[in-house]
């Protein structure tokens, strides 16, 4: 609506109103009621000025759709329009999440948000992270502890919550597990770990449980009873990375079971985690701030790490004996960090005042977990995740259950029937989609300085939502962690691949037993770990 219709609208408001109110005060007047003649025209003033207000600074709004694919992406594009989303943060009126189809700002209570696992849908560029900035963001700034896990490395998220962690007196550790830009030994997953926990840190890193495959099952269950034999040789609390792993390698029990020592080592690899100290999880998650670690889509060694740290976490939050301090993970890629551990775990975590937040592009994403059982993904995913933000999606099939979701809203429709008698006009009710799936396959993507465009499920009638980034920060590097004495984190060299033979050299002298010149020199140890058993 352009300027010039709206104060057509709003002189024809104020018209209409003060004219019926001036009139009613007349006719009350002609009757000897002088007080309610005033009363009438005073009210009937106030009513058509605030009325010719309204439609004088109306922008223009979308509720639900009319089920028409061309007029509800026409109606989307509008909301569209960038904003700037710091000037709407205020934790005294709650959680601000963005602007709702009539461009108001939309604040969700705290216990909401806290009560609820979230789950954030949309394909890649839609503006999933724009929203988790913003939430996480205040979450941290109201004194939660909030994990993000990041395996695809999102370009602007981690400097968005740097930025406001220094605008709300919050930390921010920083923790990179690749090989390339994680330059050395930052934390270690084990420390404080009981033999249990050791344990099935180990199994849930490599992939350890069961499956659906007896022949694979059996195999597994070697390698699991390898874990239990690694496990008993560290002292309660004492564990570390570089520790089970030279454990293992005097094992034969270990060296023997081929998969299991060749994941070992694998995971020996992981820079940041050749350390006996470093940051400390535990006293990370009893604290307000920001835990953001950097992961992978692609290294074998990195899933395994990001894996390992996302049940160590889980771990704490079950043992903890102050839950009073809610925590919130971020878990974007699911696939590459759920385990089976990890899945059931997101059942129960919502009793120790943990609350997840699901960043994933389509329902065809929770099919995609190796080892996992889709229908047990989707239940404890799709099933369990109370509130829904739904962006962009390339998916009929999840748009198809989006809809299913929404409901259906009462619409009238009329119908025309001409004859030689005239036209005959026929009226009837009926139900219709009140989100349906065209709109969500059709929701705006956005370019440049424009917002993001989302549907909410989960608290009322579903409503459409924009978001839009905070502005984002330099991210610092991670911390490193810098020891006296030997070399103790060298290199571990490549691990082979399952259809690679060891050469011919290697293999001959595969039995001869490596010399140590002392017990403590973990680089020779490293160099031996590579040759085969």
């Amino acid at each position: 609506m352009n300027f010039l219709s709206r104060i057509f609208r709003a002189f024809r408001n104020f018209l209409l109103i003060f004219g019926a109110a001036y009139l009613a005060g007349k006719l009350l007047n002609i009757f000897n009621h002088p007080a309610l003649a005033s009363l009438s025209e005073v009210g009937g003033f106030l009513l058509a000025v605030y009325l010719a207000w309204d439609a004088l600074t109306y922008k223009g709004g979308v509720k639900s759709s009319v089920a028409d694919v061309k007029t509800d992406a026409a109606n989307l594009k509008k909301l569209a329009r960038g904003f700037d989303p710091e000037r709407y943060i205020n934790l005294k009126k709650g959680i601000f999440l963005g602007l709702d189809g009539n461009r108001k700002p939309v604040y969700y209570p705290r216990h909401v948000v806290d009560k609820n696992h979230i789950e954030i849908l949309g394909e890649t560029g839609v503006g999933k992270s724009s929203l988790a900035g913003v939430l996480l963001s205040q979450l941290a700034a109201a004194g939660e502890t909030v994990v993000v896990f990041d395996a695809k490395v999102d370009k602007k998220l981690p400097g968005v919550l740097v930025r406001m962690g220094k605008k709300f007196d919050f930390p921010v550790y920083i923790v990179d597990l690749r090989p390339k830009t994680g330059t050395g030994p930052q934390l270690n997953p084990f420390k404080g770990c009981s033999r249990e926990e050791v344990e099935e840190l180990l199994q849930v890193s490599m992939d350890l449980g069961k499956s659906d495959d007896a022949a694979v099952d059996f195999h597994r269950g070697n390698d699991r009873e390898g874990t239990e034999w690694i496990a008993e040789t560290c002292e309660d609390g004492g564990a570390d990375l570089l520790s089970l792993v030279s454990a293992g390698s005097r094992d034969e029990r270990v060296t023997g079971q081929q998969n299991l020592w060749r994941q070992l080592r694998q995971l020996g690899r992981v820079k940041a985690f050749h350390t006996k100290g470093g940051l400390d999880l535990s006293a990370v998650l009893n604290k307000p701030g920001v835990l953001y670690l950097f992961g992978s889509t692609t290294r074998h060694e990195v899933i395994s790490g990001q894996k390992l740290i996302l049940q160590r976490v889980l771990q704490i939050l079950e043992e903890r004996t102050d839950q009073s301090r809610p925590v919130c993970l971020l878990l974007d890629e699911l696939k590459y960090l759920l385990s089976p551990a990890a899945l059931r775990a997101a059942g129960v975590i919502r009793d120790r005042n943990c609350h997840l937040v699901f960043a994933h592009q389509s329902l065809g994403d929770l099919d995609d977990c190796p080892g996992l059982s889709p229908k047990a993904v989707k239940g404890a995913i799709w099933g369990n995740a109370g509130l829904k933000f739904v962006y962009k999606l390339p998916d009929a099939e999840t748009a198809h259950q989006l809809e299913a979701m929404c409901g259906q809203t009462a619409a009238e429709t009329a119908s025309i029937t001409k004859s030689a008698q005239g036209e005959s006009v026929s009226k009837r009710a009926e139900k219709r989609a009140h989100m349906p799936a065209h709109i969500f396959t059709h929701l705006p993507k956005p370019e440049t300085s424009e917002a993001s465009v989302g549907v909410v499920i989960g608290r009322g009638p579903a409503f459409f939502l924009s978001t839009r980034w905070l502005k984002s920060g330099p991210t610092p590097a991670p911390v490193i962690v810098r020891e006296s004495g030997p070399e103790p984190h060298a290199e571990l060299p490549a691990t082979l691949d399952d259809d690679q033979e060891p050469p011919a050299e290697q293999q001959d002298n595969a039995d001869a037993e490596p010399t140590r010149s002392t017990a403590n020199d973990l680089s020779d140890l490293l160099r031996d770990l590579s040759r085969p058993r």
